[in-house]
């Protein structure tokens, strides 16, 4: 049994119609490098009644709608088009459908299903995305067949056009992250051991039925799951720490379990970063498994690659002052400002080691003292 997607069309025609009828007109478009066609409707050609869609949004002084359209097409969208088969019917152009996601997520939209709903209501969507109106499942499809470029170059020369236009720089920065849930849920958590015999059970299913393509599937996800437990396990053990508690998602393995924000317990979780300048435009991004301070490097590459310009300031909050971050920020000639987090010489106290706050520096000589009357010195 083979089904149709029922295909959302604005009506384009000026003249009301006499009759209660829709009449809807899709503009096509064919891509020079691939002479792939899509839908890639003009939002000039809307009109609400006898008035233009661009006058009424002037009229109302909307100036976001214009100002994503116009980003939007001086970007190049080849290596989008790329991606999609020559033949069979016509997908919506990559250009629009990215218009929908932006114009979306600039109004705090996250849902797939609110986005569905967006590009059906929203006029200034509709100007946009030309008035296309996937539904959420295509949606869907788009951002998991582009995840990478739209994370990468689109975000980069997106990204590049902003700062031009704003006349900002990348010279002055300020970094900081956060934690959010994996999708997969908490309750399907596994230990080392079940971990173990879930591979095993995957591993004799498919020794009885070896061409089945689902149980090999499977397999290949267990063996997945298991090698990256068998490395986080064996890591604990070489910082001499215990795996007791630790526990990995069989449908989402790269995810690590930790603690979320505003005391939400523990979950699945991802830590994404950023870099901003003065003007709040977000120049640099990275997604890590655990750890806001190991994208510091990869972010001041690619904030460096956005904007043409090396950073000469970085602000970060108290949790990236460690020594990667310091030994980053003197490599790269950068002046870090970031405090320890501690106030100075009431530090958590240590039988081993004293804490940075209980050192005195001496600007005069740029040294530091330590208690026990040691001097420190730059070499």
């Amino acid at each position: 049994m083979s089904t149709t997607r029922k295909v959302l069309t604005v009506n384009r025609d000026r003249q009301l119609s006499l009759l209660d009828e829709t009449q809807a007109v899709t503009s096509h478009r064919k891509a020079q490098s691939t002479q792939r066609v899509f839908v890639s409707p003009d939002p000039n050609d809307i009109f609400l009644g006898a008035v233009s869609l661009k006058v009424h949004l002037r009229s109302a002084g909307l100036k976001a709608p214009f100002v994503i359209r116009d980003l939007l097409l001086e970007q190049d969208w080849r290596e989008f088009e790329s991606q999609y088969h020559s033949r069979g019917r016509a997908p919506y152009a990559p250009m629009a459908m990215m218009g929908l996601i932006l114009y979306g997520v600039g109004q705090g939209i996250h849902s797939l299903r609110t986005l569905e709903q967006m590009a059906r209501v929203d006029l200034g969507c509709m100007w946009v995305s030309g008035g296309i109106g996937p539904d959420h499942s295509v949606i869907g499809q788009f951002i998991a067949r582009h995840a990478d470029l739209i994370s990468s170059g689109l975000f980069e020369s997106l990204t590049a056009s902003v700062l031009k236009r704003s006349g900002g720089n990348s010279q002055q920065l300020a970094g900081d992250g956060t934690v959010i849930e994996a999708a997969c849920s908490h309750y399907g958590l596994l230990h080392q051991e079940a971990v173990e015999a879930q591979h095993q059970a995957a591993r004799d299913a498919v020794d009885k039925v070896p061409d089945d393509a689902t149980k090999q599937a499977r397999l290949e996800q267990a063996e997945y799951t298991a090698e990256l437990m068998r490395t986080r396990v064996e890591k604990k053990q070489a910082q001499g720490k215990s795996t007791e508690h630790l526990r990995i998602s069989p449908t989402e393995p790269e995810a690590m379990v930790q603690r979320q924000k505003r005391g939400r317990g523990s979950a699945p979780a991802y830590k994404p970063s950023i870099l901003a300048n003065e003007q709040r435009v977000v120049v640099a991004q990275a997604v890590d498994v655990s750890s806001e301070t190991a994208v510091i490097p990869a972010m001041l590459d690619q904030s460096e690659s956005v904007s043409g310009q090396t950073t000469e300031a970085l602000l970060l909050d108290a949790g990236y002052c460690c020594d990667a971050v310091i030994e980053e920020a003197l490599e790269r000639d950068i002046n870090l400002l970031c405090p320890e987090g501690q106030i100075p010489g009431q530090g958590k106290a240590s039988t081993k080691y004293y804490t940075k706050g209980c050192f005195d520096y001496d600007e005069s000589t740029d040294s530091y003292r330590c208690p026990a009357g040691e001097v420190l010195t730059a070499i």
